[in-house]
This record gives C-alpha cells, sequence and structure tokens, in this order.
C-alpha cells in the first residue's frame, strides 16, 4: 500500500503511463469542487490506466451529463450501477426529485475487455460515516473490486478520504496507491490501514 498526503492532480501526474489497472474512487462533488475533480479525473484517468483497465467513480445525479461527457472522451462507457442510498431519500431541491439512489460510473481504457467477475449493477449501500461525513460503504468497493481487479492488481484512488478503497484493496490482497489532501483524513486513513487481508476467493462465494 503506498498512501500519499497531496493534491491527486500532482499525484496523478507523478505516476507513469500505463501503470494503474483500475481506479475506484468517489470525488468530492459539492457546490464548485465537482468540475475541477472530475477534470482532473478525466485528464490523468486515461494516461496512467493500463490498457484494458477500468475507471470506477460515484457521481451525483444533477452533473451526470457533464460527467459522463468528460469521461468519455478518452475512455469507453461499459455500464452503470446503481448504489442505493443506504435505503434512504434525498430530495434534490434543484430538480424536486427524490433521490434513491446514486450512480456509480464504470468506464474502460480501450481495447473493451469483460472484466474478471459477473458483478451485480444495483447495491444495497449500507449507512457509514464513522471516519469522514463523505465515506462511502466498504461492501460496495468490496464487490466491485473482487469483480474488477484480480491479484496483483494495482488500484488507484485518487481521492481518498478516510481510506476506504485503500482498505478494501488490501482486504482483497491487491496493491493499491491513494491521494488525500487533507492532512487529518488522511491520518484517519493512515491508522485504518491496520486490517488484515480477507481471502478473496471466499469473499467471491459470500457476495
Amino acid at each position: 500500500m503506498s498512501i500519499r498526503c497531496m493534491d491527486c492532480d500532482q499525484g496523478m501526474g507523478e505516476l507513469p503511463d500505463n501503470s494503474v489497472d483500475l481506479i475506484f474512487t468517489d470525488p468530492p462533488y459539492v457546490k464548485d469542487q465537482y468540475k475541477a475533480a472530475y477534470e482532473t479525473l478525466a485528464k490523468h484517468g486515461p494516461r496512467v490506466l493500463k490498457p484494458s483497465g477500468f475507471l470506477i467513480t460515484y457521481a451525483p445525479q444533477y452533473r451526470l451529463h457533464e460527467i459522463m461527457q468528460m469521461m468519455g472522451e478518452d475512455l469507453e462507457y461499459y455500464w452503470i450501477c446503481s448504489q442505493l442510498n443506504n435505503r434512504e431519500s434525498i430530495l434534490v431541491y434543484q430538480k424536486n426529485a427524490i433521490c434513491l439512489f446514486k450512480p456509480i460510473l464504470i468506464y474502460q481504457k480501450p481495447p473493451r475487455k469483460m472484466c474478471k467477475e459477473a458483478f451485480v449493477d444495483v447495491i444495497s449501500g449500507k449507512k457509514q460515516k464513522k471516519f469522514h461525513p463523505w465515506e462511502q460503504s466498504i461492501h460496495d468497493a468490496l464487490h466491485l473490486l473482487s469483480r474488477f481487479a484480480g491479484p496483483g492488481d494495482m488500484i488507484l484512488d485518487p481521492f481518498m478520504g478516510s481510506g476506504t478503497t485503500i482498505l478494501a484493496a488490501k482486504l482483497l490482497g491487491l496493491e493499491a496507491i491513494g491521494f488525500e489532501i487533507d492532512p487529518d483524513t488522511y491520518r484517519t486513513a493512515s491508522e485504518r490501514l491496520n486490517q488484515s487481508a480477507l481471502n478473496l476467493d471466499r469473499f467471491k462465494a459470500k457476495t
């Protein structure tokens, strides 16, 4: 595992070409932060991904058309999953819409190749905000990483937050790189990385 307290634009810029098997991340999408975050992801993702590598990212419905346009410039759309918002409803005032799910976009760097294992595209998210107010459930990451990555693969989370993706990668026996700009959140992520790895074959059999 390699995690660094730094801006992800700089961090991803330092990664070699074709060095990452899978990017799994949840960029900040509050107020005006979303555009710079997804632009950074779209700028560096296609370069650092290996051929046929995947980029999986959470995205908000109200910016979905813009984000998909950014991601689709150099990557191919693969699929979309729905995370069921911990079975809670959220009213999006700008659209007067009651939101019951969160999109998880899946893109791939050409050439097209099937993921390693069959996955489900509706994920029953579990509420998990112990370490960060924007934290996603580790169960999402465990399911998708175990289907789209295999032993020896390198996972990247450029918006690491409290380290959920990095911890999931470690538990599945994968390699991982993470960047987090906030020192306090970075320390939280560092403390979480003390859990033991799971048996990947046993985990797949149970999910």
